[in-house]
């Protein structure tokens, strides 16, 4: 599996497809009261799917990260027990299973990967293509240096425990900063609907105060303009909140 790429399943197209529906109506009617405004389906529709491609890609990326980070550290144990390195990983794997069950991403990578050591697959090599397929960071360095450290001699059980503490070093920094920005998230969050709101209020409350802006040429540009910064504050807000470790 490529972790790099999500791809939606039909339940999940079909659910993105009813909300780049909805969002195109409400913007239809409320920032241009005409159907014809509703060929911004297909634009609003591709926005909302790359959301959440992306949205799922970076949850599942996480997941894996905790995954391997386990993986790697049950790997550290059998070593320490004596096990050899390609035999580490199938003790890995066992436990992994136990831990995670056998549908879970790292149990389906070590499975394959243990299956690839017994046909004499290096294991450097097995997991550079992991690293690579992964996307993630962490993993593709312990991938650099785990090849490194076989090639000349390194202690093994001592860079798997480093590279699993910086993992869990960086999982508890991210969870740091998602409760410090939680309340800023919201916040942009409903700032990012409160324009509807405020036109919906504007169209039932006082509508011949905004008529001016329908039915006619200038009044579409300066929706179309209003529409254009409104989208741009999403994405600067999206780009604010979303924070790196």
């Amino acid at each position: 599996m490529d972790y790099r790429k999500y791809r939606c399943n039909l339940w999940e197209r079909l659910g993105c497809l009813t909300a780049g529906t909805a969002v195109a109506a409400a913007i239809a009617w409320l920032f241009y009261r005409s159907w014809y405004g509703m060929v911004l389906v297909i634009p609003v529709n591709y926005l909302i799917v790359s959301y959440y491609k992306n949205k799922k890609r970076d949850e599942r990326a996480k997941k894996l990260m905790i995954e391997f980070r386990d993986a790697i550290q049950a790997v550290a144990a059998a070593l320490l027990a004596g096990y050899s390195i390609e035999h580490a990983w199938k003790e890995a794997e066992r436990e992994i299973m136990d831990l995670y069950g056998k549908e879970a991403m790292i149990t389906k990578e070590l499975i394959q990967m243990n299956a690839e050591i017994k046909l004499n697959r290096n294991v450097e090599e097995i997991l550079h293509d992991l690293a690579v397929r992964s996307g993630v960071e962490e993993i593709q360095s312990f991938a650099e240096i785990f090849g490194f450290a076989k090639r000349s001699g390194g202690d093994f059980p001592q860079i798997i425990r480093t590279t699993a503490a910086r993992i869990s070093a960086k999982i508890e920094v991210e969870r740091e900063v998602d409760t410090v920005i939680a309340g800023k998230k919201l916040e942009g969050k409903i700032m990012s609907v409160m324009p509807f709101f405020i036109l919906a209020y504007l169209n039932l409350a006082s509508g011949e105060f905004i008529d001016p802006l329908y039915g006619n040429l200038a009044g579409v540009l300066v929706m179309s303009a209003a529409l254009l910064v409104f989208v741009g504050a999403m994405a600067i807000n999206r780009r604010i909140s979303d924070i790196r470790v």
